[in-house]
């Protein structure tokens, strides 16, 4: 399924590079806009899925009263997101309607996780580490918030892009109790 949002999320982002330059009225800025690998801004892909999706400055968007920052980085919300959030370089995407149903610490994390994409990369388990250790060093993520994202992602199966949700948790309390990490 991963595997299938990512390919969904390459068609999307080539086709708005398309639809950009054959649009009536686009001019070479808006061509310009999408870097060499057709990956949108984030006004480009509020425009590309419609509906109520918005862009909030860094440090705009909060989480149960909490401000979430990720650098420099704007937070699209999109409520027909497949998920509960992505990211694109340069930005990180949300589904409220998702998040409204799993815990604080759990929204926290799925913050976080998609955060360390724009810090670490592509890679999941570097992803799911760097939100643990965030989280603690922040000091929202206890142990307790720890068995909660256990929890909600031991179900998981593996796909093309994750480990199954149980080797995830194993790993991420790794990285939580590293004491190197400060």
């Amino acid at each position: 399924m991963a595997a299938r949002r990512l390919f969904r999320r390459f068609v999307l982002c080539a086709g708005l590079g398309v639809a950009l330059v054959l649009a009536p009225g686009a001019d070479a800025q808006d061509a310009k806009n999408l870097s060499g690998d057709g990956i949108p801004t984030p006004q480009q892909y509020v425009a590309s899925v419609g509906g109520d999706s918005r862009v909030l400055a860094p440090g705009e968007f909060k989480l149960d009263g909490r401000r979430q920052v990720c650098g420099q980085r704007p937070t699209v919300i999109d409520n027909k997101l497949d998920d509960y959030g992505a990211a694109y370089p340069g930005f990180i995407i949300m589904n409220p309607k998702y998040l409204d149903k799993v815990s604080t610490p759990v929204k926290q994390w799925i913050y976080a996780h998609e955060c360390g994409h724009q810090f670490r990369g592509p890679d999941e388990e570097t992803a799911d580490c760097f939100a643990v250790q965030r989280g603690r060093r922040q000091g929202w993520l206890t142990p307790e918030g720890l068995n909660e994202v256990c929890t909600f992602i031991s179900p998981a199966k593996g796909d093309a892009m994750h480990f199954a949700g149980s080797y995830r948790c194993a790993y991420m309390r790794k990285c939580y109790d590293d004491p190197t990490i400060k």
